[in-house]
């Protein structure tokens, strides 16, 4: 493998980036070397581990989208399923990074077993949890959704979407998933709407 004299991390991180997001979990260092031309080595002696690499590659798509940072405050505004269905699209894409670099961090456990940026309290789904959960109760305080708890409503949401990300990183062939966005909009209309039929108007 013809060698760059020199090679500056950013030029490791766009090739760890491109590597990482078109296979996702099944991408390698070796994969990353190759399309960096650089030695495995020089990978692991800079980013220290696999996990540590595609962390620091893809820094940027695991921040917290605005649709979500400003849930809150979209209380009392639009409707509600496009609050929801815009926050958790969005959210969504990131989880789509996220998973399966959670899934590789605990090839890296810190002292409690548990991956350290869980250990320092860097797992973000429970954050995502409680805004969703924020969300609904000042939109039932509003009278926009019946007295629902907030915070089986958020997780019932959270788990929905975690379980279509953790499909598609696993058993993407076993089971046909609609889009992301109509996912996520039969998803938050079952939970505004339910299952049940709509009882015939009153006489």
């Amino acid at each position: 493998m013809a060698r760059r004299p020199s090679i500056r991390d950013e030029d490791i991180l766009e090739a760890a980036r491109e590597v990482f997001l078109a296979k996702g979990i099944r991408a390698t260092t070796a994969e990353v070397a190759d399309r960096a031309r650089v030695s495995e080595g020089i990978l692991f002696h800079r980013f220290k581990t696999k996990e540590g690499l595609f962390r620091a590659a893809l820094n940027p798509q695991l921040a917290e989208p605005p649709e979500v940072r400003e849930l809150v405050e979209r209380v009392g505004k639009g409707t509600v399923a496009d609050n929801l269905q815009d926050a958790c699209v969005a959210q969504l894409a990131v989880m789509k990074v996220r998973m399966p670099l959670i899934m590789l961090s605990f090839s890296n456990p810190g002292p409690s077993g548990l991956p350290e940026h869980f250990e320092r309290g860097e797992h973000p789904e429970p954050m995502l949890a409680k805004t969703l959960a924020a969300y609904v109760r000042g939109e039932v305080n509003l009278g926009r959704l019946r007295d629902v708890d907030g915070d089986v409503f958020a997780y019932t949401l959270v788990g929905g979407m975690i379980h279509y990300v953790m499909q598609g990183i696993l058993r993407p062939d076993t089971m046909p998933l609609p889009s992301s966005a109509l996912y996520i909009r039969g998803l938050v209309d079952l939970l505004l709407h339910g299952a049940s039929p709509t009882p015939p108007p009153r006489r």
